[in-house]
């Protein structure tokens, strides 16, 4: 009996053992899981710098904000005023970059911060990728585009050697071009700083060459823009043919005008949601959806490559309306997020008007509304339900031979139209019967006179 007691003993204390053990096991494994998911729910930091003349900034800043917001990571846009900061992209996980203050590269690569770029391949940085439109694609789109119209003659190409995708669209052009050899190509390059050299560049060679020139290919919104001044100039623009190679608002106009034949849609959200998802990846070291290469000077760049589409007569109504309805929501977005910018622009144009900072001063209602003196002194009728401001601006830009003799001149016009907030309207209603007497100026001083009398 009691080899059996003794027995049994030992059996309970070996179970006790296990059940405690098994405890301890499943509490230890408890922390190590609570620990991991903390860590894994620290907030990404991502860092973006954008080209400021990109015409689809704002697309692109659409297609990253909207994943941004939807999966709560913060976003921040390196711009001018980070520039003299010594640590800009202190706490960035990881660096988009299209273009803009180069220092943040030699921050991030000092900081050990990957760089993922954007369109464009920076000269010496070490990068994890690029997201990038068809380059290649785009290039035989456009030809397609031309020879739909042309089938000889001399056709100009308008580019930036220095940008990436220059070579690739060249290649994709000389596929199409090279089935029709009656026409000849000839290359007008550019940069960023030799906007009136192109101008003067493709004055000249149309000046040399009457009646040969069938049609002018420009790969940017901005070389778009400055051959349809050119042509326009010349009484040319029903002559020789427009294709662009970068869709954005402006450029959808001149084809509804009927200025522009056609242009390519490269995509500048999808741009932007991929850059995000990639960053994304980059940071969770997850591994990227690469579907192409590119190479530069640092070797095999891995791609991700954004498919383009042509932008004819067919089709043109959707993709503008999407080009403009996206541009106008990023604007409301970017109205909400930064209302202080919003209230500094309105400033500067209340000064820009002829206001006087006491002016400003005394009420948003008469700084925005751009009407002076006029606006101080009007009082707001009864049963008033609604105000618009009618802004109106006229720029003239002249553009200078090495002389310093004016070659050609551009005037352009911008109508602004805006509605008063009726939280504006309703306050300025209430402080009437207060400021009557201040508010209608001259008036007053008759008024005061006749009481003493």
């Amino acid at each position: 009996m009691s080899k059996r007691r003794q027995s049994l003993l030992v059996i309970l204390s070996l179970s006790l053992s296990l059940t405690i053990t098994g405890c301890g096991l499943q509490a230890l494994l408890g922390n190590k899981n609570k620990t991991s998911s903390t860590k894994g729910g620290t907030e990404a930091f991502i860092a973006v710098s954008l080209n400021e003349e990109d015409p689809n900034k704002l697309l692109i800043t659409k297609g990253i904000d909207d994943l941004a917001k939807k999966e709560n990571v913060q976003v921040k846009y390196m711009d001018q005023s980070t520039a003299g900061k010594e640590t800009p992209l202190k706490g960035a996980k990881v660096l988009i970059y299209q273009g803009g203050n180069e220092s943040l590269l030699k921050s991030a690569e000092t900081d050990k911060i990957p760089v993922l770029a954007l369109s464009q391949l920076p000269e010496d940085v070490k990068l994890v990728g690029i997201i990038t439109p068809d380059q290649e694609k785009s290039g035989e789109l456009m030809a397609q585009t031309l020879v739909s119209k042309v089938a000889e003659g001399q056709v100009i190409v308008l580019g930036d050697p220095s940008e990436t995708g220059y070579q690739e669209r060249l290649a994709g052009i000389k596929v199409i071009l090279s089935k029709y050899p009656k026409i000849t190509v000839h290359n007008i390059a550019s940069s960023a700083d030799s906007e009136s050299g192109v101008k003067q560049g493709l004055v000249d060679f149309l000046q040399k060459n009457p009646g040969k020139v069938q049609g002018i290919l420009a790969f940017t919104e901005k070389l778009a823009a400055i051959a349809n001044e050119v042509l326009k100039q010349a009484q040319l623009d029903k002559n020789i043919i427009l294709v662009g190679g970068q869709a954005s608002v402006p450029s959808l106009q001149r084809m509804s005008s009927g200025a522009q034949v056609g242009d390519i849609d490269t995509s500048p959200y999808l741009q932007g949601v991929n850059a995000y998802q990639w960053a994304q990846k980059i940071i969770k070291k997850e591994s990227l959806d690469v579907n192409d290469s590119i190479t530069s000077d640092q070797g095999e760049i891995p791609a991700k490559v954004i498919p383009v589409k042509a932008v004819t007569p067919d089709n043109l109504a959707v993709i503008q309306k999407s080009y403009t309805k996206t541009t106008e929501s990023a604007e409301q977005d970017q109205k909400k997020t930064e209302p202080a910018s919003q209230d500094a622009k309105s400033k500067d144009q209340s000064k820009d008007q002829g206001q006087d900072k006491t002016e400003d001063q005394s009420g948003d209602m008469s700084g925005a509304s751009g009407e002076g003196e006029q606006a101080k002194s009007s009082a707001i009728p009864a049963g008033v339900q609604k105000v618009t401001e009618r802004i109106k601006t006229e720029t003239t830009r002249e553009y200078l031979d090495a002389q310093g003799k004016v070659i050609g001149t551009e005037k352009t016009t911008n109508e602004q139209v805006k509605t008063v907030p009726s939280e504006m309207l309703k306050q300025q209603s209430e402080q009437q019967p207060k400021d009557t007497s201040g508010a209608q100026g001259d008036q007053s001083s008759e008024d005061k006179q006749s009481k003493k009398e």
